[in-house]
């Protein structure tokens, strides 16, 4: 039976901890290692941790000391050794079956490098929002368990659907491709990702098997972080345009429609109305999608909504 090696790291994240956890260790696949990075958490985490490695021997845990999401994936890794490698971050949690279906789809195809499959957007109080690929309207044709994709590597530069707790990938994929990139503040992921679409298959499962929660108080959500994370992706995008690559104008032209649709949302936040604006009519120019031209035109109309004039009273005249 194939050993999947499942990688978390963890920071201050005990509220949710232990139903990921939970999630992994009770996956129908048996042969398993989980390794939990505590990357120098003070919210009882590493207690916690400790109680459970000395119980359940398919626990292994790291303590680092604030090295960060990359390095600390990268650390899991290293000291993998199942021939699958996945992540799930300790916030998120997986549905019954992810491993055993996703191990299914890579032993009928040996050529995989990576899997994924789709994931639920969950609220704070464990309500689902919407599943990813219903909101972004891909992959709704598929009828089968899993598919194949055709071009990999313009379908996920194009569009990053890849949620990194759904992911599977080989132990050879990371020896050909490297690690992540532990200097790069956001998109570290999928950089990683695309790097592997230059080499290898991937396939998609479009059942969802993963649940991701939309937390406020994310460090990837803060405004602050905001502005330097599409810098992280305008770089990515900047560095594949600079190369011979097999990326397709149409791909650079959708990936840059959805970055300055960030940073129109980001600048209309912070009430900056001409970059928002500014941003707003990049993205349509790049990509003059129908629900992106009504989502413009809606922000436009309510940013500039005319004030109702004033009628005259006595004391006016």
């Amino acid at each position: 039976m194939c050993r999947i090696t499942v990688v978390m790291p963890t920071y201050n994240c005990f509220n949710y901890l232990p139903k990921a956890i939970e999630s992994v260790l009770k996956q129908n696949h048996e042969n398993i290692e989980l390794i939990v990075i505590n990357d120098n958490s003070d919210d009882g985490t590493a207690e916690y941790l400790e109680r459970l490695a000395m119980r359940d021997t398919r626990v292994t845990v790291i303590t680092t000391e604030g090295v960060g999401v990359s390095s600390a994936r990268n650390l899991g890794i290293k000291k993998a050794s199942g021939e699958y490698i996945t992540f799930l971050d300790s916030d998120d949690c997986w549905h019954e079956g992810k491993l055993q279906t996703q191990l299914s789809v890579h032993e009928l195809n040996p050529g995989l490098g990576m899997s994924f499959t789709n994931y639920d957007h969950l609220t704070e109080s464990n309500q689902k929002l919407v599943d990813c690929f219903s909101y972004w309207n891909k992959f709704q044709d598929c009828d089968d368990q899993a598919k194949i994709l055709d071009d990999p590597l313009n379908i996920i530069f194009s569009n990053n659907l890849v949620g990194t707790s759904t992911v599977m990938i080989t132990r050879s994929a990371l020896k050909k491709v490297g690690l992540f990139d532990a200097e790069l503040e956001y998109a570290e992921d999928w950089q990683l990702w695309l790097k592997v679409c230059e080499y290898f298959d991937v396939a998609v499962i479009p059942e969802v098997y993963a649940s991701y929660l939309i937390r406020e108080d994310s460090i990837t959500q803060l405004d602050d972080n905001k502005l330097s994370n599409l810098e992280s992706i305008k770089n990515i995008i900047s560095f594949y345009k600079s190369r011979e690559s097999l990326i397709t104008s149409k791909s650079f032209a959708q990936a840059n429609a959805r970055l300055y649709e960030g940073y129109a949302d980001y600048y209309r936040a912070k009430s900056n109305t001409s970059k928002a604006l500014l941003s707003g009519v990049k993205s349509l120019f790049f990509e003059p999608q129908h629900r992106r031209v009504i989502s413009f035109l809606g922000k436009v109309k309510k940013k500039w909504k005319p004030r109702k004039r004033k009628l005259p009273t006595n004391q006016d005249v």
